[in-house]
């Protein structure tokens, strides 16, 4: 068990939930029948035989009085004079649904006094009966809580839930604070692994379920962490193999390009020069690919970028007249259009090569007569540059691995003069300038590259030179 971890269990902690729940309801409960019992006997509260005893002191004046009269009843209670037959109500202040309650009760002896929490005294007069209604319950002292609240019992009741609610919802609050940093621990370590930020110190939990996720989650951020750098250095080793390799082939392609340069100038006959021209078309592809191989061997971020203010409208007007070059006699219209042009923080050369990377690749994948379209604009932060051809589009593989590198499409987009360098480098250098390159189906039905780049270089590019 590592430092920090305990041995609390997540069983212990529900069950300690429920003993202080249970302690907390009882004591509320306690200190509720405490008060309760402090109101009766401070008097602020009358007992519930309170005017049960007022009626039996009122008795023996009720039965020797001459005439009954409404303030001789005390507050509270209620009374009905019949007359001997049980007929007729001659006085009081009875309710009629009490009136029918007390002619029943009346009329069954021996008399019932104790209905519904209500009570009845029977008071023997000469010529008449008299009944006294009083409550059975404990009521407030003060008329003016009688007035403005339900009865004692009633409102103590209410009052006792709402404690009882109010104390069990601040203890699961309590608790599930409680639990909820823990999660928040967990959360934490989760969100650095996802950020790939491996280099930090768990927190670990008071509650052994959850130290035991933490501990899994750690051997996870281990694995993760051995995997990429394992990557990396394959990653390493792949861009120095492949430098290594690009500069191993500049030799024989050198030595290729000179002797077929001496073929070129000695006296050949018409369909050997056409096989030295193919030779030198050849060679000088191979050496463009050898110079991408070279420069995509050290675009991982360890590239020196030399970033000048350079003005992007002689740029852009050089990568289209490059472009032009390129495609010579082909039958493909090259249109741009070019929005506010100011000037951008840029490695030229390495951007002139990524941009006309992309171009190219649009003349090639154009069939004749088809056009290509390219927008070049800045905005007060960033240089926007779109081309888009009335080529077949990419393929739905191709939208997702088109800047991998090596990657070929086979279908919509294949020929024989490219293999998966372009768009990789081209992606490796607005990486480079804090920028990006997307690419998508435009909706005339070709394909569409879009590239940004920042028109201010931004702090702590690794790597960077400023001139």
């Amino acid at each position: 068990m590592g430092i920090g971890k305990s041995n609390k269990t997540l069983r212990r902690e529900l069950i300690f939930y429920m003993l202080t729940l249970g302690v907390s309801l009882t004591t509320v409960a306690a200190l509720y029948l405490l008060l309760h019992i402090i109101a009766l006997n401070a008097g602020f509260v009358y007992p519930a035989n309170h005017y049960e005893r007022e009626a039996e002191n009122l008795r023996p004046s009720l039965e020797t009085v001459e005439q009954v009269t409404d303030n001789m009843i005390p507050e509270m209670m209620s009374y009905a004079i019949f007359d001997k037959e049980l007929n007729v109500k001659t006085k009081g202040t009875l309710s009629d649904k009490s009136l029918q309650t007390v002619q029943s009760m009346l009329t069954n002896e021996p008399y019932t006094n104790h209905i519904r929490q209500t009570g009845y005294m029977v008071v023997e007069r000469p010529d008449e009966i008299g009944v006294i209604e009083y409550p059975l319950r404990a009521e407030f002292r003060s008329p003016f809580l009688r007035q403005h609240l339900p009865n004692y019992e009633l409102t103590s009741i209410a009052l006792l839930v709402i404690l009882l609610i109010a104390t069990a919802f601040a203890v699961t609050t309590h608790f599930a604070n409680r639990m909820k940093k823990q999660f928040k621990k967990l959360h934490s370590i989760t969100k650095q692994i996802q950020e790939q930020n491996l280099d930090f110190t768990p927190e670990f939990s008071k509650i052994k379920e959850f130290d035991e996720i933490i501990d899994s989650l750690l051997e996870m951020k281990q694995s993760l962490q051995h995997s990429l750098n394992t990557q990396w250095h394959m990653e390493k080793a792949k861009g120095e193999q492949i430098g290594a390799l690009a500069h191993d082939l500049k030799i024989p392609v050198t030595v290729i390009k000179g002797n077929a340069e001496l073929l070129s100038l000695s006296g050949q006959q018409e369909e050997q020069s056409a096989y030295t021209h193919y030779i030198l078309n050849a060679v000088h592809k191979i050496e463009q690919y050898i110079s991408q191989l070279i420069h995509l061997s050290h675009t991982d971020g360890s590239l020196p970028l030399t970033l000048r203010k350079t003005d992007l409208a002689p740029f852009v007007e050089m990568l289209l007249a490059d472009a032009s070059a390129y495609k010579g006699s082909k039958n493909v219209k090259i249109v741009c259009q070019k929005n506010e042009l100011t000037a951008a923080e840029i490695d030229q050369h390495l951007l002139h090569r990524a941009l006309l990377n992309i171009v190219t690749n649009a003349i090639d994948y154009t069939p004749e007569q088809g056009s290509i379209f390219i927008e070049a604009a800045c905005t007060p932060t960033t240089f926007h540059f779109t081309v888009m051809d009335t080529g077949k589009g990419f393929s739905a593989e191709a939208l997702k691995r088109a800047t991998e590198l090596f990657f070929m499409e086979e279908k919509s987009r294949h020929t024989n003069n490219h293999y998966g360098i372009g768009l990789t480098f081209a992606s490796n250098v607005a990486k480079l300038h804090n920028g990006s390159l997307s690419i998508e189906n435009a909706a005339s039905g070709g394909g569409s590259v879009y590239v940004a780049i920042p028109i201010t270089a931004k702090n702590g590019n690794e790597g960077m030179k400023m001139e």
